[in-house]
């Protein structure tokens, strides 16, 4: 009688495992998901090995780094915008990453990629092809948030934007950036006034050789003013003591009324330093003055 109790028990067993064993989840055949981590903590937890090299130059795509996973895991690893890479030879620039990467390093081949910098150092030297770099701190604050500022207004690509990088690291004039909305942007980052002129300097970046604005080449201003009558008009170049270094117009005539003009002044035979462009009357009455400076 026992028999027959255990039996369909046992067949019962039996086909309750094999249900259960069909519809087991098969293993997706995945890998899981990579590890993420800031470059500082896959350095600091020696989960990679570097080699960072500069391509020469130090504006757009200067420096290619190369990642090698040290244990076996693949990782993400997550580059900062703002990261300073030190050069070996202290005479060259130190470059900063002009936007935040992410580089997944599997298990086997290093894995590459090229980051866009800018310079931090007008007058040292420009990076020369194959200069070593390394990891260096964060950027100081200022220089970050106008890194952020470029990215998010489009401006990073901007030939423009070294100069207001300069500006920042180097106190350079906000004149010498030449776009309106790039200098607005770093004035208001910097809490300066907007200047009214820009200057258009010699500029070239050769690698090797030191790197920074060059000669002023032309100053360029707009003038606004209002005349309640006729005038005759000169517009002159005077130097940091009230000296006249140039008459730039002389006598034009000038109906009453709002005025809007323009000035070019070639500026590659003056010499660096402050200077007014002042326009006034024939009797010598100031109309406007315009303070430069390169």
């Amino acid at each position: 009688m026992q028999k027959r109790i255990l039996l369909p028990f046992l067949l019962l067993l039996l086909a309750s495992t094999l249900y259960a064993q069909k519809n087991k989840p098969k293993a997706s055949g995945k890998s899981p998901a990579p590890t993420t981590l800031s470059l500082f903590e896959a350095l600091a937890q020696k989960r990679i090995a570097l080699t960072i090299t500069a391509t020469g130059g130090h504006q757009g795509e200067s420096i290619t780094l190369t990642c090698r996973n040290l244990q076996g895991q693949f990782l993400r690893v997550q580059i900062p915008q703002g990261l300073l890479m030190e050069p070996a030879d202290s005479s060259m620039q130190t470059l900063v990453v002009a936007e935040a990467k992410s580089l997944a390093v599997n298990t086997k081949t290093p894995a590459e990629i090229s980051l866009k910098t800018f310079c931090t150092q007008a007058g040292d030297r420009s990076p020369s092809t194959g200069t070593p770099f390394a990891v260096g701190a964060m950027a100081p604050e200022k220089l970050c948030q106008l890194l952020k500022l470029l990215h998010e207004n489009g401006k990073t690509d901007d030939p423009a934007a070294q100069s207001a990088v300069w500006c920042v690291t180097n106190g350079h004039s906000l004149a010498s950036i030449g776009d309106a909305a790039l200098t607005k942007l770093t004035a208001d980052l910097l809490g300066q006034k907007m200047p009214g002129y820009r200057v258009q300097y010699e500029s070239r970046e050769v690698p090797g050789e030191r790197a920074d604005l060059g000669k002023a080449l032309i100053v360029e201003s707009n003038f606004k003013y209002t005349l309640a009558k006729d005038e005759k008009l000169s517009t002159l170049l005077l130097d940091a003591e009230g000296k006249l270094i140039k008459t730039l117009r002389e006598n034009e005539t000038a109906i009453a009324g709002e005025h809007r003009s323009g000035l070019r002044l070639q500026a590659w035979n003056l010499k660096p330093g402050k200077y007014t462009v002042r326009v006034q009357t024939a009797n010598k009455r100031v109309i406007q003055d315009i303070e430069v400076e390169f």
